[in-house]
């Protein structure tokens, strides 16, 4: 009789310590998302002018990147952000000031993951330009049986003309 019982004791034990790890390990995999790590680069392009230092400002919700100046073309600034992978619908939004001798933009840049694995690393910029905001990078090409990244270039944003200072 003591037997059984010692037996059955050591059932309900083993029941409930596979229980409690089966919970846990749900538990775990539920409030541990992948991440995506992605970079934010802005470069300045501005060829050409005499004077083509580019002054610029990003902040999101939660962070601000502070201003940052490029005196010369071919100077960038890139600001790592993290976003979850599978959250397709939100994005991670950033606006940008950017100010120059032709005037001023304000640029809504928008990223979510599926963003950063077209753009590993740096490889996607917006480009300041003498007309404009310009995006290089790499988007989806549908118009062919099998999808395929595609290197892109479209102005995003013209310059608004800053008013006159007299």
């Amino acid at each position: 009789m003591d037997v059984n019982n010692n037996m059955i004791k050591t059932l309900a034990q083993w029941c409930l310590v596979l229980q409690a790890i089966t919970i846990s390990t749900n538990t775990v995999a539920l409030k541990e998302p992948d991440y995506v790590n992605m970079n934010i680069t802005i470069r300045n392009a501005m060829a050409g002018l005499i004077r083509p230092e580019v002054v610029y400002r990003c902040q999101s919700k939660r962070k601000d990147y502070g201003w940052h100046r490029s005196t010369k073309p071919g100077m960038q600034f890139s600001f790592p952000i993290i976003l979850i992978k599978g959250e397709s619908k939100i994005p991670a939004i950033h606006i940008c000031n950017i100010r120059s001798v032709l005037g001023t933009a304000t640029l809504v840049i928008e990223n979510t993951y599926l963003d950063a694995e077209m753009c590993p690393k740096s490889s996607c910029a917006h480009e300041v330009t003498p007309k404009g905001i310009v995006f290089r990078g790499l988007e989806w090409d549908f118009r062919t049986a099998f999808p395929k990244l595609k290197p892109v270039e479209y102005l995003e944003l013209p310059w608004t003309p800053s008013p006159n200072r007299t």
